[in-house]
């Protein structure tokens, strides 16, 4: 015979049922929040050593875990991946008598392994930059030791062909130690894949270059260049996300300047430090980056510093403002990286074997030190959203 179950047990299977959905609930939320990004590492290294690392980084912990090693490439001290995510490229910072080369693989998300494709001449000698356009059909090489920017194809599987085109810079700056002679270090593709922005430190300039995307060519702009300060030494570039604004870090001027840009034509509205007023020692800037939502940039300083500057960006026109600054936890801080969400900010030492990990206030910009791994002479960090 059936019975009606008692008010006590309706209770208890409503509290039970009511339980599940909110575990359920939470259960979906942080596995929607929770991610895994991959994260490649590039270092300086002998060809017959391990050179690249790929992880699996954490977005909630911090943490990483190795999933692939490359060996086989001699100082692949920088990296970058082409616009579908399917290629990654590296320079072979070398300087033979052949010059530098650069390195093509294909990244299989599968598995989480790159493989090798196929290597060519960089066009000059110590690569040490490069950038795809925003087609994915063409590289473009900086070679700091021979300054000279170099436009290789990329066929249809990721594989490269040989320069089509060599821009050799001529000149040389006011500092006989590191400008004798022209040194490109950083080739920047524009938003708009029409104009190439191509920083000389040897020559204190900022080339444009009209970009053709159908034949790789690369010609001087109506506005062929802009020059900062003489000894300042151009290197990385930024851009606004709004593409209305260029940031350079400048290596020896331990200074930023910041541009307006617009179809090719670059305007300089401020210049900052990257240092205190008093400082008088030893310090190279490195390099330069904005949070996600462009509120923040970040540069690089290394040297008797070694630290990670932090501005504010003024919304209305793109300037900044200091706000502060904190030890960047080891010896020449090269290159850093801001994670996809802007939670976490990577920096790799050049001279410490180390990367160190701060967590990142989204609402002001301030970074709090989190922890670090071993790797060795670690120069370039790319990460990819998963």
């Amino acid at each position: 015979m059936l019975t009606n179950p008692s008010t006590g047990s309706l209770r208890r299977l409503m509290v039970f049922l009511w339980a599940l959905v909110m575990l359920c609930i939470a259960y979906t939320s942080d596995a929607q929040t929770h991610r895994n990004d991959i994260l490649f590492v590039g270092t300086y290294c002998p060809a017959d050593s391990q050179g690249i690392f790929v992880y699996h980084f954490d977005s909630q912990t911090g943490h990483v875990k190795l999933l692939d090693v490359i060996a086989g490439i001699a100082n692949p001290s920088f990296l970058t991946l082409s616009p579908d995510h399917h290629f990654l490229y590296a320079v072979s910072e070398t300087h033979g008598a052949d010059g530098g080369h650069v390195f093509a693989y294909r990244w299989d998300a599968q598995h989480s392994k790159l493989h090798f494709l196929n290597e060519q001449p960089s066009g000059g000698k110590d690569p040490c930059h490069l950038s795809t356009d925003h087609t994915g059909k063409w590289l473009l090489v900086a070679n700091y030791t021979s300054g000279s920017v170099a436009v290789l194809p990329i066929h249809t599987d990721g594989s490269l062909g040989a320069p089509v085109q060599v821009i050799q810079h001529q000149g040389h700056g006011p500092n006989p130690q590191r400008q004798e002679g022209p040194h490109v270090h950083f080739v920047n593709i524009t938003p708009d894949n029409q104009y190439v922005l191509v920083s000389d430190l040897g020559l204190d300039k900022i080339f444009i270059y009209q970009f053709d995307a159908r034949t790789g060519r690369l010609t001087p702009a109506a506005q062929p260049f802009v020059a900062v300060d003489p000894g300042a030494g151009p290197r990385h570039q930024a851009f606004s996300p709004d593409h209305r604004v260029l940031y350079l870090i400048q290596e020896m001027g331990w200074k930023i300047t910041v541009f307006r840009y617009h179809q090719g034509q670059l305007n300089a509205i401020q210049t900052v430090s990257t240092v205190e007023p008093d400082f008088h020692g030893v310090n190279t800037a490195a390099d330069i980056h904005l949070s996600p939502d462009g509120r923040f940039l970040y540069a690089s300083n290394r040297g008797a510093l070694n630290d990670i500057v932090i501005f504010a960006v003024y919304p209305s026109s793109g300037k900044l403002k200091k706000l502060t600054y904190v030890s960047s936890g080891g010896k020449t801080p090269r290159n850093f990286v801001i994670s996809p969400d802007g939670q976490w900010l990577l920096v790799g030492h050049q001279d410490s074997d180390a990367v160190v990990v701060f967590r990142r206030n989204t609402e002001n910009g301030m970074l709090t030190r989190a922890g670090h791994w071993y790797r060795p002479r670690a120069v370039c960090l790319k990460m990819l959203k998963e």
